[in-house]
Parts: C-alpha cells; structure tokens; sequence
C-alpha cells in the first residue's frame, strides 16, 4: 500500500466496502441489521461496524451508518478494547506505510 497524502489514505478507508481493496464483509448479522468489514494488515485488522438504520429527513430511506472503528492487535484481549476512531486508523495505516517503506530500503 502505498498513498501520496493523506486524503487518499482517507478516502481508502473511507471506501471500506469495496473487497477490491481488500476489505471484506467479516460478519452480518441481519437479525439486529448489523455488519463488520475488516481489512487486514500487517501487525492488526482494522474493521468498521455498521448499523442498518432508517432516516426520515429529507425523505424516509434505509441506509447503513457507521457505528464503531476498531483496531485489533490482538485477537487474545477483548474485542471491545480494540474501539478506535477513523483518525487513529489514519495514523496506523501512515505507521505502517513507513514500516513497509523501511523494510524495503
């Protein structure tokens, strides 16, 4: 993975759906209209879950809105320590790129 700045690196984990850039659906549970997407990387897995929700305003359509980001370093600690945020997974995705740029050179 390589990105010029940081607004690609946002828009990639923004596109969190598309399995083309390795991202997949780990987990649906469409009893309670809940998904997982999970991307794995190298030393964690970023995943993102959504939650099936209907909007009323300007119109009434049903949509998927993004509930938690998680970090998992460990598969061994409770699932729930690894919460994050969208900018934390910046930053990690930015740690990795130059981990990989380091073990290159």
């Amino acid at each position: 993975m390589k990105f010029k700045n940081d607004k690609e690196r946002i828009a990639f984990l923004e596109d969190f759906r598309n399995e083309e850039n390795g991202w997949y659906q780990w987990h649906c549970n469409s009893d309670i209209g809940r998904r997982w997407w999970r991307l794995d990387l190298p030393g964690c897995a970023f995943i993102v879950e959504e939650q099936e929700r209907t909007h009323t305003w300007p119109r009434i359509k049903t949509d998927w809105d993004i509930v938690h980001w998680f970090i998992i370093d460990d598969w061994e600690v409770p699932f729930a320590d690894g919460t994050a945020s969208r900018s934390m997974a910046l930053a990690r995705l930015k740690e990795i790129e130059k981990s990989q740029a380091r073990k290159e050179a």
